[in-house]
């Protein structure tokens, strides 16, 4: 019996499973950010604003000439979709190290103060996440997501968080324009219904049924979100793998409170006459009042592991060399058989004794190794109570490596 054996293909996998963000630490994969880690800055279309890296509309996928700007009010034409192209926007960055590899699109509170440069605080805009595609994925499998996003998954699938789809969702604000879905049904009036904080939204492990779900009727057992229609206007978009939201709506943009800002960055680049009169130096702004400005989310990461099938047949790694196994009477015959007398000699030159193992029943298994193709130890699986092997009976133990 040799102390080898090979693993097959069909025995080992490689599994994935969704955790919430920062789990390890003890994380419930909710986050609230505010203050220097939420910063705002402004964009414009304008290729000739004067401000080098600010032309971003590209990068968010965003109508830039005009030949796109035609095409995009042609394809939403007689929708409010249509709105999302303007000539300026409002950039709200969410640091890499504050979320996993997604944001679900369902969970996004988005706070910014309001007021107007010059003038005093007159409170906050609040936007809400949702979804045109109603179905519980992590972002929005619609054909408006995919216009910004990834490609949508096509078919009648029933939605998973885990499911990859667009990574895009969009931002609605009660004071802009309430639900579509609230002239139809008095169950939910504002997209304000249905945002809850500190709860595992549906379809992620430990998630309830109905925790952030998109239906038309209120329950005692539920409290759902209001989904976007045709006629819904949304107020900006967010880029959930990316960290980004952009706000589009022109009364947001122009009243935004950039005065009220805890940086030097808010200097406006109209002082200079080569600049053009709509540029702005409105660059990475932040507030350090959480009651200025916030955002609050739910974000998954994935937990990899790889699965290994170890399998002793009958007749395999019943034999123990563990000394302080051995018979009292024979202490160096580890495997507790008896000497035969008989020796061998290997082609190392190394002489060993010959065994009778006939009576030998079974031992425990304390440590498990995984070897490399060269016989290298690259891992040492220790169970936390000795596993007996029996001689003539197979055992299947199954090796669990997470990262």
């Amino acid at each position: 019996m040799g102390k080898f054996k090979t693993i097959q293909a069909n025995e080992k996998r490689l599994e994935s499973t969704l955790v919430p963000y920062n789990s390890a630490s003890g994380g419930t994969g909710w986050n609230l950010i505010s203050g220097a880690t939420l910063p705002f800055t402004i964009i414009q279309r304008n290729p000739s604003n004067g401000r080098a890296f600010s032309n971003l509309y590209s990068s968010f996928n965003m109508p830039t000439i005009s030949g796109d700007v035609n095409s995009f009010l042609s394809t939403w034409a007689n929708t409010n979709f249509s709105g999302l192209t303007q000539e300026q926007a409002i950039v709200v960055e969410i640091p890499k190290s504050q979320y996993g590899i997604l944001i679900d699109g369902r969970t996004l509170k988005l706070t910014v103060p309001k007021g107007g440069i010059g003038l005093q605080n007159q409170g906050n805009y609040t936007m809400y996440s949702s979804y045109y595609n109603p179905i519980p994925t992590s972002s929005d499998n619609s054909d408006e997501a995919e216009y910004f996003g990834n490609p949508k998954v096509q078919g009648n699938i029933g939605g998973a968080p885990g499911l990859p789809s667009t990574n895009v969702a969009f931002l609605f604000c009660d004071e802009i324009a309430g639900p579509t879905l609230s002239a139809s049904s008095t169950s939910i009036t504002s997209w304000s219904n249905g945002w809850v904080s500190n709860t595992t939204p549906t379809g992620y492990p430990g998630g309830g049924v109905d925790n952030f779900k998109f239906t038309q009727t209120v329950s005692s057992s539920n409290t759902p979100k209001a989904y976007a229609q045709t006629q819904d206007k949304p107020v900006g978009i967010a880029y959930l793998d990316k960290g980004f939201a952009v706000i589009t709506d022109p009364t947001i943009v122009s009243n935004f409170n950039y005065s009220g800002a805890s940086t030097g960055g808010t200097r406006i680049y109209e002082e200079y006459a080569y600049v053009p009169a709509d540029s702005s130096g409105i660059t990475q702004v932040y507030f350090t009042a959480s009651t200025s400005a916030s955002c609050s989310y739910y974000s998954f990461e994935k937990e990899w592991s790889v699965v290994v099938d170890i399998v002793a047949g009958a007749g395999e790694f019943y034999i123990t060399e563990n000394q302080t196994a051995a018979d009292s009477q024979t202490p160096y015959y580890g495997a507790g058989g008896n000497d035969t007398g008989i020796q061998f000699q290997t082609p190392f030159g190394d002489v060993h004794n010959v065994w009778d193992l006939s009576d030998l029943t079974s031992s425990f298994i304390t440590e498990i190794g995984l070897y490399d193709s060269s016989n290298r130890l690259v891992a040492v699986a220790i169970p936390d109570r000795p596993i007996a092997k029996p001689k003539n009976t197979p055992l299947t133990l199954q090796l669990v490596l997470t990262f």
